[in-house]
């Protein structure tokens, strides 16, 4: 499956992610980029995703500290993402169907 987005959020992630001065790792953006596209495309497919989410948030909790500027930056990003990748999962938008997506959501390795 591919990760990628066309998404300007993700765009505009990956800048921040070259020029920030802040403590996130280009590791951790990868990972936050690819639980959106994947979180994002299983909702838009109407998976139940929660369990998932709610771990992706306890990593994200503990990879950007509540309250630090990696979280105020990087949580709006990540939640937009989620968003459009849903939203243009539903509307056929995705490079994947929903058989391809159930298949590599079941292989995440989820934190």
């Amino acid at each position: 499956m591919s990760y990628r987005t066309e998404s300007l959020a993700f765009a505009f992630l990956t800048a921040l992610s070259i020029n920030s001065a802040q403590a996130a790792s280009d590791v951790d953006i990868n990972k936050l980029t690819t639980y959106a596209v994947m979180l994002g495309r299983a909702a838009g497919c109407g998976f139940s995703v929660t369990s998932e989410a709610s771990q992706v948030g306890s990593w994200m909790d503990r990879r950007f500290k509540p309250g630090s500027a990696d979280q105020k930056t990087y949580l709006p990003i990540f939640m937009a993402g989620v968003r459009e990748n849903a939203d243009r999962q539903s509307k056929g938008l995705s490079p994947d169907d929903c058989s391809t997506v159930r298949e590599q959501f079941s292989l995440v390795r989820w934190p």
